[in-house]
């Protein structure tokens, strides 16, 4: 459901009765939970966010989240916990056990099969629950109770038993490392002890081939315990995947490693993992120096350092142009500077790897430049039409979205000839023109259709996404005469942008003059008071600093006049 990205269609904070709604809706579906553990949660204190999605195969759903951590995710089939819930209450779901090896194949789009499937004790027709088809379970391993994955029933516990442990358990709606775990800043999986006690071979000790062929989960299951491969692939392609992935997971046979191999196998494990969590499209093309200290270095274990004079590479241009000659990057030499072009992020050896090994949370290196959208919110007027095309009254779109769906409508209905719209009457209805008025022109009626939404403005800074509704006022920039005719420059409206007072007053001062912060008469909010005319210095702090457009920035008429 969630391995591949899905996409946002609104993000907006709940109001109180939409908070009880949904109180209300988990007290229903899981009556194990008190009113109290409920708010533990999702805390009445905290911001709870609604965001509505599409995923990659076009389900709509919702998530719910409590200080950007997803908790709930709803489809049309219900609302499910997610992982991190299922921590606090682990009992919440009934839960099926499995081996540590399998959680790899579960984060790469696998459903959990019954061979995969640990019993406490001998197999009979009670040990898989009294459970009807379609149930939502959990999914927890043989050394950790805590879950990872939630997904639901392919059969009855009755089917499940007299399918002689063969076949499929439980089909995975989300699980560890999938794109759901990727939102805010996810707790670590804590350990809550073994689900119960069991005389097995450890999943980190040697399993016997025998066994690993039943535990057969997706056509093949390949595990980082087993010494020899069970299965030889028939492509070259498939063979040298198979090896990579081998090489950059945590858990290595027995065999030992001199100290260049193992650099190796680091370099490639972080190289990879950087490609697949830590640059993102905005970034490239970039300095490779830069890509190595800010993304490769960044994602390393803690416990362990890269140095790749200690590698077969030896240096890091030769260490990318394998990268490249796999296909995984693309790069180019200027004037003897290598700059990284692209990332193919669908690459096998991206797509397929997982990151499982357990570490303290990694601050990523966050942009503070705000990205602005001016966007439009879906009322009553317009809902019929776009309705259509699956969005509710409330979810926000941008201007190109709108013009993309109302171009689908007009197709549909067979109402445009040429640039002319012929208007029908749900249309008329909508644009409310004139009584008799049977045609407008195309780029009126878009405007016009657009004018009965709600205008609303969208900023994101820092991976925090703020809506308001109304036009965006532009930041003021403003000069103004004190005591002694001192000259002292006003600017106002920098938090509507995410800008940090105390941060951009620090900035101002980058140039030898005070900077405070201070209340203006007849302003909604706080100025940095800067001394003397910094107009000019002030409107390239934000155009340069933080990329502000400058159509969203008024005042540069104050700026001093050059002398000729």
């Amino acid at each position: 459901m969630f391995i591949k990205a899905f996409k946002v269609k609104s993000n907006s904070p709940l109001k109180g009765s939409e908070r009880k709604k949904l109180y209300s809706e988990i007290s229903t579906t899981f009556p194990s939970l008190s009113d109290e553990q409920i708010q533990n949660i999702l805390p009445k204190k905290e911001a709870v966010s609604s965001i509505k999605i599409m995923t990659h195969s076009g389900e709509i759903g919702k998530l719910f989240c409590a200080s950007d951590v997803p908790m709930f995710f709803q489809l049309d089939s219900g609302i499910y916990p997610t992982v991190y819930t299922l921590w606090q209450y682990p009992d919440l779901l009934h839960s099926f056990t499995t081996h540590h090896a399998v959680i790899q194949k579960l984060a790469s789009g696998a459903d959990l099969m019954l061979p995969g499937v640990v019993l406490e004790g001998p197999p009979s027709l009670h040990a898989y629950g009294k459970l009807e088809k379609g149930t939502p379970v959990s999914v927890n391993t043989s050394d950790n109770k805590a879950a990872v994955a939630v997904g639901i029933t392919a059969h009855s516990s009755y089917d499940l038993y007299m399918a002689g442990g063969r076949g499929r358990c439980v089909e995975i709606l989300h699980a560890l490392g999938d794109t759901l775990c990727q939102l805010g800043k996810p707790p670590t999986r804590p350990n809550l002890g073994v689900p119960f006690a069991q005389e097995e071979v450890d999943d980190d000790d040697e399993i016997m081939p025998e066994k690993l062929q039943e535990l057969d989960i997706a056509d093949e299951i390949k595990t980082e315990t087993i010494k020899e491969r069970l299965t030889e692939e028939n492509t070259d392609e498939s063979r040298e995947h198979e090896e990579s992935v081998k090489s950059v997971e945590n858990e290595v046979p027995n065999e030992k490693l001199d100290p260049i191999q193992q650099m190796d196998k680091l370099l490639e494990y972080c190289f990879l993992k950087a490609c697949k969590i830590s640059i993102k499209k905005g970034d490239l093309p970039m300095l490779s120096s830069n890509f190595f200290k800010n993304h490769l270095l960044a994602v390393c274990p803690p416990d362990q350092t890269i140095d790749v004079k200690k590698s077969s590479y030896k240096k890091l241009s030769v260490f990318l142009a394998s990268m490249k000659s796999k296909g995984i990057i693309n790069t180019s030499t200027m004037k003897g500077v290598e700059t990284l072009l692209s990332v193919k992020t669908d690459h096998p050896l991206i797509r397929e790897l997982v990151i499982t090994e357990e570490r303290a949370p990694v601050e990523p290196v966050v942009s503070n430049v705000p990205v602005v959208a001016e966007c439009y919110r879906v009322t009553a007027d317009v809902f019929p039409v776009l309705s259509k095309f699956g969005c509710d009254k409330g979810d926000i779109l941008t201007r190109a979205e709108v013009r993309k769906c109302f171009t689908e409508y007009v197709k549909k209905e067979n109402l445009q000839d040429g640039k002319i719209l012929t208007l029908n009457p749900q249309l008329a209805g909508i644009l409310r023109t004139k009584e008799h008025q049977e045609t407008l022109g195309w780029e009126d009626a878009l405007n016009k259709f657009i004018g009965r939404m709600t205008h609303t403005h969208q900023v994101t800074v820092a991976g925090t996404r703020l809506v308001r509704s109304g036009k965006l006022e532009p930041i003021d920039i403003t000069v103004a005469t004190r005591s002694g005719n001192k000259k002292v420059t006003l600017v106002n409206n920098l938090e509507t942008f995410g800008i940090k007072l105390q941060e951009f007053s620090k900035e101002c001062q980058g140039i030898g003059a005070s900077a405070t912060i201070t209340d203006v008469p007849g302003k909604k909010m706080p100025s940095v008071l800067v001394q003397g005319n910094q107009v000019l210095y002030v409107y390239k702090l934000l155009t340069e600093k933080y990329q502000i457009n400058k159509k969203y920035i008024r005042g540069l008429e104050y700026a001093p006049k050059q002398r000729k």
